[in-house]
């Protein structure tokens, strides 16, 4: 239940000139149904505004949630409308005491990499604390949560296809093209360079080839992502969003998104592709990718955790499905 004050004023405006032509006798009343009106819903506005504080300043220890997502990233109001029983307030952040799961049965999901190593690691005591998990073995998050192992792994398991072109030297590549830092997220550590020049510029010629990867640019304004519902390497749902942005050349989200869509299912071909890549695997992922000239997917990167397009821009309906099947898991 909420108002916006746009809307306030709309209904005065339609008020005062529904009363013209009226009686005074009746503008009287009319009028003084109109303040009543806008005290009424200011107070309830208030109350929605106060409510929604009073959720997000609740001690942990009654955080409401089948789901509890981890750390706090400011994604609640977003991913709290998938479910009124996901949440995005608690803020342990993997170190320090595991905490006790919320209630009995009660999930816990990573939206950072690092986290999603830390409930690997940390699983035993976890589940001995209540939580419900659904993780793989850290070496497994390492080789495709790094990028530069993801691309190692690809290529021992001969996926490389699937993969941009791969540059081993800032001197034979091809520019412009793509330098990021083996470990990052949202975009962080991404860059188009131009020459070698801007290449050891920003790597400080140190660690090229183990910190940080340079691969070919991949050009066009439509970009995927696909996050997967995985247990032991087998997909159990999957949802894909379309994004369209203003430029071909670009590093999410340096660019300026036109808009985007939630996909009825994602193409057979692209998922078969994806499980390529998922042997051992089991939790939450996303594939980011865009599809090239010869209609191939070609992977930027795997996330080993939930990610924005899901938590935020999937159609909340079809992103409640997701997540039940989750919940219906043993």
């Amino acid at each position: 239940f909420w108002f916006e004050p746009n809307s306030l004023l709309q209904l005065l405006v339609a008020g005062d000139m529904a009363s013209k032509g009226m009686p005074r006798s009746r503008k009287w009343f009319s009028g003084l149904c109109g303040v009543i009106l806008v005290a009424f819903l200011g107070s309830m506005l208030t109350r929605c505004r106060l409510g929604e504080r009073i959720v997000e300043s609740l001690p942990e220890s009654r955080l409401p949630g089948r789901i509890c997502v981890v750390p706090r990233n400011g994604w609640h109001k977003s991913i709290s409308q998938i479910d009124g029983a996901i949440s995005n307030l608690m803020s342990w952040n993997g170190q320090g005491p595991v905490p006790r799961a919320l209630e009995p049965g009660c999930w816990l999901l990573p939206c950072s990499e690092d986290m999603a190593l830390s409930i690997a690691r940390l699983q035993g005591e976890l589940r001995a604390a209540g939580w419900k998990l659904l993780t793989s073995d850290p070496e497994v998050l390492m080789r495709l949560g790094n990028k530069v192992n993801f691309r190692t792994y690809s290529e021992a398991q001969g996926l490389l296809e699937h993969l941009p072109k791969h540059y081993s030297s800032h001197r034979t590549a091809q520019y412009p093209c793509i330098l990021k830092v083996a470990e990052g997220c949202y975009g962080h550590g991404v860059h188009i360079v131009n020459s070698t020049e801007d290449v050891l510029a920003i790597t400080k010629g140190d660690g090229f080839g183990s910190s940080w990867l340079l691969q070919e640019l991949i050009a066009g304004t439509v970009e995927y992502s696909t996050s997967l519902l995985v247990v032991d390497g087998k997909i159990l749902d999957a949802i894909t969003v379309r994004y369209v942005y203003d430029r071909a050349a670009y590093v999410w989200p340096r660019a300026e998104e036109l808009s985007r869509a939630t996909l009825g299912e994602a193409p057979a071909s692209h998922l078969a592709v994806m499980s390529k890549f998922l042997t051992g695997y089991s939790g939450i992922c996303n594939f980011n990718y865009k599809i090239d000239r010869d209609r191939h997917i070609k992977i930027f990167e795997i996330n080993i955790r939930v990610g924005a397009d899901l938590a935020c821009d999937a159609c909340r309906s079809r992103a409640s499905v997701f997540f039940n099947k989750l919940v219906s898991l043993p």
